[in-house]
């Protein structure tokens, strides 16, 4: 017998001596017993139904004193009552079958034999006390109440009685069916499946029940164990291909609420193995999913056209300015005053950056536009490197930077003029930037890995990898631009070019040592390249 069942028929026990007093009580109390007598007789008789019903809860572990103090309370109420209502001839005596009873029922033999034993010894120690007239005479006026009494215990150990064959019985009867009945072949365990998987494991008995289930219900009210397989969907489903008698089953069915489901079901021994996925769910989720995408797209045109817009209106008006600075340095108007003589310069020269940004700004738009179109052919990298040296020259002496050409030997890539222009440009640009006054920003230009790879080496400020992470991305700056002027454009386009050509932009930097910026681009076909050079001479 498992605790908990002792202790719910304790408390039913209790209960019903409790109900047994409380009606002996009320017969004492119609044959007029005196309420003095009642009370103290009432007292005395409920002692060991409270006892039990305090230490002995089904919501609680017994304590280890709770038996032997329920046995011996027992005993106690059997000797007080024979002791106080007219010793061995007391009707009171069958009280003394009560303790080796209760104890039976806590399954526990040896204290029902001590019980047993005391009771013996106790009721020949009444009855010699009584012989020498060392007890008291029985009460005339607790007659009506001693004879209810003794009733209530006869009621009860018969109860008692009746309980321990009904025990005895059973676990006869379980025995026998256990020999004859053979062991079932225990069912596979289900696996475990996350609650948020979107998926729905179940084990099904021949029956057609939910022997267990793992996963997500998939919000199904019946999914649960013990329900009927058909609870699950749609009244008029198809359910034959849900449970094969042998190998795999695969389809699709509706679900209680009329959702789409995918199913796989695998025979087994003892039933079958259901898998089911909300097809809906996915469906709904990639719906959603494209309608982001939709609106991420045009977010993305309506902002490269406001970009390709303001590039234009802005490369109108700098036109003007450089060619009219131009005209200035020129002197086509005659010689300026020579306060002014160095105007026409720095408006030239911050023009042209201006004119960088801009382009910046437009060759951005079209490749997030998918709109940039190359021209490709052979390129040399040198030369073009020379180029933006005497381009940039004027910029890195204002900087206190030194620009040189480690390589003079040809490089020729198969890629665009202009792009290439403006991938040197934007390089030079921002290590002439990022370096010291004093340092050097050295261009080079080689082959490797029959590729044609293009360098710009500085050793100013450097990033950290959290910079370098992220200054590819537009607008986006490393840390160490603060207090230096810039858009985070120049980086971001070269990587476009870069990739539009099928190459790629590599950095590598340290914070303090300065930054090495490559450029791979496919290399030019060679025969390609000498009817170019023979031109040239």
């Amino acid at each position: 017998m498992s605790p908990r069942v002792m202790q719910k028929r304790l408390q039913f026990v209790n209960l019903t001596w409790l109900a047994l007093i409380a009606a002996a009580a009320l017969i004492a109390a119609i044959r007029g017993i005196g309420i003095a007598a009642l009370a103290s007789g009432v007292v005395i008789a409920i002692l060991p139904a409270v006892v039990g019903l305090v230490f002995i809860r089904a919501d609680r572990v017994v304590p280890s004193v709770a038996s032997p103090l329920l046995v011996i309370c027992w005993t106690l109420l059997a000797v007080l009552g024979v002791a106080l209502t007219g010793g061995a001839s007391s009707p009171l005596t069958i009280l003394f079958v009560l303790a080796p009873l209760v104890a039976l029922n806590l399954e526990n033999t040896d204290m029902a034999a001590e019980a047993a034993i005391f009771g013996v010894v106790a009721y020949f120690a009444v009855l010699v006390m009584g012989r020498f007239e060392l007890l008291p005479l029985g009460a005339v006026d607790y007659l009506p109440l001693t004879v209810a009494v003794a009733f209530a215990g006869l009621v009860l150990a018969g109860l008692l009685v009746w309980v321990l064959v009904q025990d005895q019985y059973g676990a006869r009867t379980a025995a026998t069916e256990e020999s004859v009945q053979v062991e079932p072949v225990p069912a596979a365990p289900t696996p475990v499946l996350p609650a948020s998987s979107g998926l729905l494991l179940l084990d099904i008995t021949p029956e057609g029940r939910v022997r267990s289930l793992s996963g997500d219900t998939l919000g199904l009210v019946a999914a649960k164990a013990g329900a009927s397989l058909v609870n699950l969907f749609e009244p008029d489903a198809d359910l034959s291909g849900l449970r094969p008698d042998t190998g795999r089953a695969q389809g699709e069915i509706r679900l209680a609420d009329g959702r789409l489901a995918a199913f796989t079901a695998e025979a087994g021994a003892t039933g079958t193995h259901l898998l089911l996925h909300d097809i809906s769910a996915s469906q709904r989720q990639a719906a959603e999913t494209s309608a982001a995408l939709e609106a991420a797209a045009a977010q993305l045109q309506d902002r490269t056209a406001f970009f390709a817009s303001l590039g234009h209106d802005l490369k109108t008006p700098l036109n003007a300015i450089l060619g009219y600075a131009d005209m200035m340095r020129a002197q086509i108007r005659g010689p300026l005053p020579e306060a002014y003589a160095d105007y026409p310069g720095i408006i030239h020269e911050s023009g042209q950056d201006l004119l960088l940004l801009v382009d910046d700004i437009l060759d951005l738009a079209k490749a997030n536009a998918d709109r940039q179109r190359l021209e490709p052919e052979p390129v040399d990298l040198i030369a073009s490197a020379q180029s933006i040296i005497r381009q940039l020259d004027n910029q890195a002496e204002r900087a206190g930077v030194k620009l040189k050409i480690k390589s003079d030997s040809e490089v020729w890539a198969e890629a665009d003029a202009r792009a290439v222009r403006q991938i040197w440009q934007n390089l030079v640009s921002n290590a002439i930037k990022y370096s010291d006054r004093g340092g050097t920003v050295t261009l080079d230009a080689f082959e490797a890995g029959g590729a044609a790879v293009l360098s710009v080496i500085d050793k100013g400020a450097g990033m950290s990898e959290d910079d370098l992470k992220r200054v590819t991305e537009p607008f986006a700056q490393g840390g160490n631009s603060r207090g230096r002027a810039g858009t985070g454009l120049g980086l971001a386009v070269v990587r476009s070019f870069a990739e539009l050509h099928g190459g790629q932009l590599t950095l590598r930097s340290r914070p303090g040592k300065g930054t090495r910026a490559e450029v791979t681009l496919p290399l030019a076909d060679m025969t390609d390249v000498t009817p170019l050079e023979d031109a040239a001479e």
